[in-house]
């Protein structure tokens, strides 16, 4: 996991706020067991400290979890040290998965909450609808080449299950579906510092065939999965 990002931004004046800064300097140098350490004895005596959120959600592995602990220091917290980081997770989390609608309302967020946030420059970019990135796909399309062209013609539609910083999860649930003779597959998206691990289940003709895999991920892995192109 990347978490530089956080560290160049991190202001330098003190806050009332418990001081997380060396622990994400650990988990910056790879040292995850003294983070976690030093997590658990924050934790233990501040636990309703908005900082020390902040540093659970940042070593939270799975991408969803993460979201909502982020998504709870922005909201519950949003005087603190690291509340603009968090709205900036959650823009970047959104943006990763392609859901380029939701990213932009949470970057607006972010410009008027936080106007004066070191993290607008890194999220101030052209967001194209999803719309248009549906339709940039389908005219892409009969630019292939004639094997993958033969699959996209039949099969258009795939579900994106999540997203997950940590590879070994991703990877389980791969197996998972594979074990049960449907089709799965990972790959990476590095946004913000951080590189999640997207998985794709199944192939469908349309969106609609789709949905016993999207209840499957809901009822039995909590997953909200979403009906994306196949490409």
């Amino acid at each position: 996991m990347k978490y530089l990002f956080f560290l160049l931004l991190f202001p330098s004046f003190a806050f009332a706020q418990v001081d997380i800064v060396p622990t994400l300097k650990h988990i910056e140098t790879g040292e995850i067991e003294e983070a976690q350490s030093d997590f658990r004895r924050l934790n233990s005596r501040y636990p309703k400290d908005a900082n020390v959120k902040f540093l659970d959600a940042v070593l939270t592995e799975n991408g969803e979890e993460a979201l909502y602990k982020y998504s709870t220091v922005h909201t519950k917290y949003p005087n603190s040290q690291f509340a603009d980081a968090a709205l900036y997770r959650v823009f970047s989390y959104y943006y990763s998965l392609g859901v380029y609608n939701k990213a932009e309302k949470y970057l607006t967020q972010l410009k008027e909450s936080y106007p004066n946030s070191p993290y607008i420059k890194a999220a101030n970019r052209t967001l194209p609808s999803e719309d248009f990135f549906i339709q940039a796909e389908t005219e892409a399309s009969p630019k292939e080449t004639p094997p993958i062209r033969t699959v996209t013609a039949k099969y258009k539609y795939t579900v994106q299950a999540g997203a997950f910083l940590n590879k070994t999860n991703a990877n389980n649930l791969k197996k998972k579906f594979e074990a049960k003779g449907i089709y799965a597959d990972t790959y990476t998206k590095e946004v913000g510092g951080s590189l999640l691990n997207i998985i794709i289940v199944g192939k469908f003709v349309d969106k609609d065939s789709a949905q016993p895999i999207l209840d499957e991920l809901k009822r039995d892995y909590k997953l909200n999965g979403r009906v994306v192109l196949l490409n």
